[in-house]
C-alpha cells in the first residue's frame, strides 16, 4: 500500500525554518544534517531541504518494499539510509517514492 510519507519544502535558512515549524506547527526535529531537517508532526513529516542543495519541493510516497520503487526516475540513496526514486507526474510535480529498510525503521524508531 502506498501512503504519503512526507512533504518536502525548499527553504533558504534551515535553522530559521526549523524554529518556525517548531513554534507554529508544534513540529519536532527528529533528524538533522547540514542540508536537511526532518520535522515530525502528529500525522506526517515535513522535510525542510536547503534550496541551495536541491531543486524541487516534492511529496514523498512510501512504498512497502524496494521492488515497488519505480524503475524510471532518479534513484537516490539518502544519507539517512532511505532509498528514493524521484519522478515527475503528468502535471510537472516532483514525486519521491521512498523505501525504508527494516534496519532504517529500527534505527529511526519508526
Amino acid at each position: 500500500m502506498k501512503t504519503v510519507d512526507h512533504i518536502a519544502l525548499l527553504v533558504g535558512d534551515l535553522d530559521e525554518s526549523q524554529k518556525w515549524y517548531e513554534d507554529n506547527v508544534n513540529a519536532v526535529c527528529v533528524f538533522s544534517d547540514k542540508y536537511y531537517r526532518r520535522m515530525q508532526t502528529s500525522n506526517t513529516t515535513i522535510a525542510l531541504v536547503c534550496k541551495y542543495h536541491y531543486d524541487h519541493n516534492h511529496i514523498g510516497i512510501l512504498v512497502d518494499n524496494e521492488e515497488e520503487l519505480p524503475k524510471n526516475g532518479q534513484r537516490v540513496e539518502h544519507r539517512d539510509g532511505t532509498i528514493g526514486v524521484y519522478v515527475i507526474d503528468n502535471s510537472g510535480h516532483c514525486i519521491e517514492f521512498i523505501y525504508y529498510s527494516p534496519e532504517v525503521i529500527k534505527r529511526m524508531g519508526l
